[in-house]
């Protein structure tokens, strides 16, 4: 019994190395694609490879789709020719080896996963307007559309096989060309790229769009008559578009800052305004239409023409110094021509009664008053000079008269007339004295008594003597010494 015990022992030791050893080679395999990744499209080809690190002969190789065995042999590949959205799933794997005791197999690979997607469609580009022919200055909207899709879509626009340079993002499917040139004609194109699951899949090219654009037309001409800037309230203008000969023209359209102005003869280029106001006052265009392919093309704008409206000037006001008017013959006096207001050059007209005797140019925005000074000497004329102003007004280009100032009159006085003035003068003040001095006096000596001899001589009766009555005497010179003062006077 105890020789036997060894015997047993040995042969238990055997067969747990022999258990050990199959648990150390039976390792759990792995599971691969050949491509390197895990997303296909469909129709592309798929093989999965059953990786096992042994250094031993594997009998056969087991795959699994979603814990469903799908293929068992002695190869450690399965292939899928042509890929198919029901072969998208999780893949796994597992080897055995065939021995004394039968059938051993590993354990399942970790699972990976296949993603199939269908073969992106070929997009179509779509051109927003569409028209067979496009004019300068116009915009159109490119669209790259395809069915709907639920992850990450990148898109690339082409013009002549080249990339588009003005298309920055990649994730709109949407680009719009501004203002377009002659330039940008050409062939457009587009596709859409699909990113995901380390890979990038690229659509087919859309069909190509031809987009053909032409330059505007020549400019018109837009002429204001009268042909100012400048406008008094009340003037009447009008305006007309000329287009360039011998372009056939369709219709005109006037615009006033930017808004088409619908006119009864606007059609045909012509604008009228009768006794303008400040709401006439804005910056005008004009453009033109003319039959081109299957399209009327416009022209390019016009100039701008401005239209300023402005008050009827007021006429100026003329000051002199000395304010009096009145000079010696001889001496200078200075006249003040004044404006109410400032313009872009003003000249002042200095005029005598018949004639501009002088003139002041200013620039604004110098002093609103011109100013001249004039040496006087004394004329045969009775009558003193009279002197009045206005202005000429430069504004927008156009030059405006204002009416006349009301005049002064300038007195000269010779030196001669004052001396005779001074002596009349002078005579006048000593004849007043005297006559002052006289009435002073005979008022003193009206309250004086009378004289003694006046007062014993008889009274006279104051009757003349008959003729019978002795000889005739002459009458004689009455006392008035005595009478009252008030009789006397």
């Amino acid at each position: 019994m105890h020789r036997n015990l060894p015997l047993c022992l040995h042969l238990w030791l055997c067969l747990l190395g022999e258990l050990k050893l199959y648990e150390g080679y039976l390792q759990q395999p792995s599971i691969t694609s050949s491509a390197r990744y895990a997303t296909y499209l469909t129709g592309e080809p798929v093989t999965l490879q059953c990786q096992a690190s042994v250094d031993f002969r594997v009998h056969g190789y087991t795959f699994f789709k979603n814990d469903q065995t799908i293929q068992e042999s002695e190869a450690n590949k399965y292939r899928i020719s042509s890929a198919k959205r029901s072969d998208g799933g999780s893949y796994s794997c597992l080897y055995w080896v065939s021995d004394s005791r039968g059938r051993q197999e590993s354990d399942r690979s970790f699972p990976v996963s296949l993603t199939v997607l269908d073969q992106p469609s070929t997009p179509t580009l779509k051109v927003i307007p569409k028209e067979s022919l496009y004019f300068e200055g116009e915009s159109v909207i490119l669209e790259c559309e395809h069915p709907p899709i639920n992850i990450q879509v990148n898109y690339y626009f082409h013009k002549d096989s080249s990339k588009l340079d003005s298309y920055h993002d990649t994730m709109s499917s949407k680009h719009r060309i501004d203002s377009l040139r002659t330039r940008d004609s050409g062939k457009y194109d587009c596709e859409y790229r699909i990113s995901g699951h380390q890979r990038t899949f690229s659509s087919s090219k859309s069909m190509p769009e031809t987009i053909t654009v032409t330059a505007l037309s020549s400019a018109p001409l837009l002429n204001v008559v009268p042909p100012y800037a400048a406008f008094i309230m009340g003037e009447n203008v009008t305006m007309e578009c000329v287009a360039p000969s011998p372009v056939r023209v369709t219709v005109y359209r006037i615009y006033r800052e930017g808004e088409e102005i619908m006119g009864p003869f606007s059609h045909k280029g012509l604008h009228m305004m009768q006794n303008i106001t400040k709401t006439d006052q804005a910056e005008y265009t004009c453009m033109y239409w003319s039959p081109q392919s299957d399209r009327e093309t416009p022209s390019a704008q016009s100039d701008v023409k401005e239209v300023y409206v402005i008050d009827p000037l007021r006429p100026p006001l003329l000051s002199s110094d000395p304010p009096s008017g009145r000079i010696r013959d001889g001496g200078n006096i200075t006249l003040y021509c004044i404006t109410s207001e400032n313009y872009e050059r003003t000249i002042f007209h200095f005029l005598n009664e018949t004639d501009e005797i002088s003139s002041v140019s200013l620039n604004y925005p110098q002093s609103r008053a011109g100013t001249i000074t004039i040496n006087m000497k004394k004329s045969n004329n009775t009558s003193p000079p009279k002197f009045s102003c206005q202005y000429t007004a430069v504004i927008k280009g156009r030059s405006l008269l204002s009416p006349k100032s009301p005049h002064i009159e300038i007195i000269v006085i010779t030196t001669g007339s004052l001396l005779w003035l001074i002596a009349i003068g002078v005579g006048a003040g000593i004849v007043v004295l005297i006559i002052i001095v006289s009435l002073v006096y005979w008022v003193l000596s009206g309250k004086k008594d009378p004289p003694s001899e006046v007062a014993a001589e008889p009274k006279s009766s104051n009757v003349w003597p008959l003729p019978s009555q002795g000889p005739t005497l002459l009458p004689t010179k009455p006392d008035i010494s005595s009478l009252p003062l008030c009789w006397t006077s």
